[in-house]
């Protein structure tokens, strides 16, 4: 599916429900748009959902749910319920509205209810969010415009609401009003944690006045700030919402999850303290754990993460099959080699490492027929072993890989670094020494998989130079390792 036909699926997509609230706060009846999330039919009854609450009813609402649903399925932002509050009137119902007191906007006084109309969320629509969906912590505010007033003003103001993102601020009003506020809040209440963006296209901060913001804010806190070039202020709601919402749940994205699959889920659970509530990880990532713990071996992992995937997104496909793999790898002993103890393990002292230290270079084959050129290089350097795999899959594409695994062996050498995609396994070269050749084989270390096809993975590297142990010093014709992530599938 193209993305102007996913974008175009998206937009045209389920209606939101509606309901209207009697507001005793406001004196009046307000009406009500609410987006459920993909999983929330299929979830368990115990699942709740973050929050996001958007201003400018559905005008707002659209490019909000339209970027949530592309974000959270790529796993970038938890699943959300989303809710609109529809405007009395399309400008003074509005502007009082959404204008905080102190400040004036569009000609309005000093005393506008913006205040008034935080309270009625906090006091009145979440708790009826709350007992009418299964909605909770943590809860965002989203405002375009006058919106992105209120917003930044909940920032500096109001604890309820954790995440907030402003698009499109006139922030310059009231001589600094905004920045005043949020300056103070950095300076005075640095707890809990603030988790502002501002994304926009023809408003936005001073220089001088964000520069103060960020020097002031403690490192708890989340801040961005960007202006979009070929947006104006109503067509960069889009865009705007799809990087706001990205950079709002940025420590929230499978894409910076732990390398270690058992580390991932730990890593899920330290974000509460960040967002005040507990975190679902994303479906794609959660998938991703339960089958990578599998492969590891690690039955009961698997199974509480396999459970906690079916609770959170619903039945998944082939569901039995995958309880009756859960069971059995359940039964087996616990592994003898994991992905943690193998980076754990103690490179090889300058001394044991002596006899392999220099340049080695090779090939490596799947087919015979066609082999790639590789190179090993190991130094000393600091007092310390490094070293660097390089592959060229084609004669001008050059892939470096640091090694995160060497031991000395009876027979040879052993050497690998992390796939650098799934199964989540360390690629271990198993070589035995002959004189100054290494020949050995490529297997999949701390898991248990087996290639397609079961082919053999061989290579063979001869010696081209032998390198002394030094010292922090570095000879002309050596390549620094870097940290790039390649790998095998």
């Amino acid at each position: 599916m193209s993305i102007l036909l996913l974008l175009a699926s998206l937009v045209a997509g389920p209606q939101p429900d509606t309901f209207t609230i009697e507001s005793k706060v406001l004196g009046q009846a307000r009406r009500v748009f609410v987006h459920l999330p993909q999983s929330y039919a299929k979830s368990a009854q115990s699942r709740r959902y973050p929050t996001i609450v958007v201003f400018d009813g559905r005008y707002v609402m659209e490019p909000v749910v339209t970027m949530s649903d592309i974000l959270s399925r790529n796993g970038q932002m938890p699943e959300s319920v989303i809710v609109a509050i529809e405007n009395t009137d399309d400008y003074e119902g509005r502007v009082h509205d959404l204008t905080p007191p102190g400040l004036s906007v569009s000609g309005s006084g000093l005393e506008e209810g913006g205040d008034r109309f935080l309270d009625f969320i906090e006091k009145e629509l979440l708790p009826a969010l709350d007992e009418k969906f299964r909605t909770a912590a943590p809860r965002a505010l989203v405002g375009l415009s006058s919106g992105g007033i209120l917003v930044t003003y909940a920032a500096a103001m109001r604890d309820a609401f954790r995440l907030n993102l402003a698009l499109d601020t006139p922030t310059y009003l009231g001589d600094g009003f905004l920045g005043a506020k949020l300056l103070q809040r950095a300076k005075t209440r640095p707890s809990p944690p603030v988790r502002y963006v501002s994304i926009n296209a023809r408003f936005g901060w001073k220089d001088e006045v964000w520069k103060s913001i960020i020097a002031a804010a403690p490192q708890s806190w989340l801040l961005y700030n960007d202006k979009l070039a070929q947006e104006s202020h109503n067509s960069m709601r889009f865009l705007g919402a799809y990087l706001g919402l990205r950079e709002l749940y940025r420590d929230y994205s499978m894409f910076v999850a732990p390398e270690i699959t058992t580390s991932i889920l730990p890593a899920y659970e330290k974000l509460t303290a960040a967002y005040g509530a507990p975190l679902i990880p994303p479906e794609p990532l959660l998938r991703n754990v339960a089958g990578d713990l599998l492969m590891e071996g690690r039955g009961a992992d698997a199974h509480r993460a396999f459970d906690l995937l079916t609770s959170a997104y619903g039945e998944q496909a082939e569901a039995a099959k995958t309880r009756a793999e859960i069971a059995e790898v359940e039964r087996r002993p616990p592994p003898t080699e994991t992905v943690e103890g193998l980076l754990a393990t103690r490179f090889p002292s300058v001394e044991e490492a002596r006899d392999y230290l220099g340049e080695w270079e090779g090939e490596q084959w799947i087919n015979p027929a066609s082999k790639n050129r590789i190179a090993l290089r190991l130094k000393a350097e600091g007092g310390k072993v490094t070293g660097v795999l390089i592959s060229w899959p084609e004669p001008d594409v050059e892939l470096p890989m640091q090694l995160q695994y060497l031991k000395v062996t009876p027979d040879g050498l052993s050497f690998g670094f992390m796939n650098g995609m799934r199964p989540r396994g360390m690629l271990i070269h198993d070589a035995k020494r002959d004189g100054d050749v290494l020949r050995g084989e490529v297997r999949f270390g701390g898991i248990n998989f087996t290639p397609p096809g079961n082919h053999k993975h061989e290579f063979e590297l001869r010696r081209v130079k032998a390198s002394p142990a030094r010292g922090a010093s570095r000879g002309a014709s050596e390549v620094p390792p870097k940290d790039l992530r390649s790998g095998i599938g």
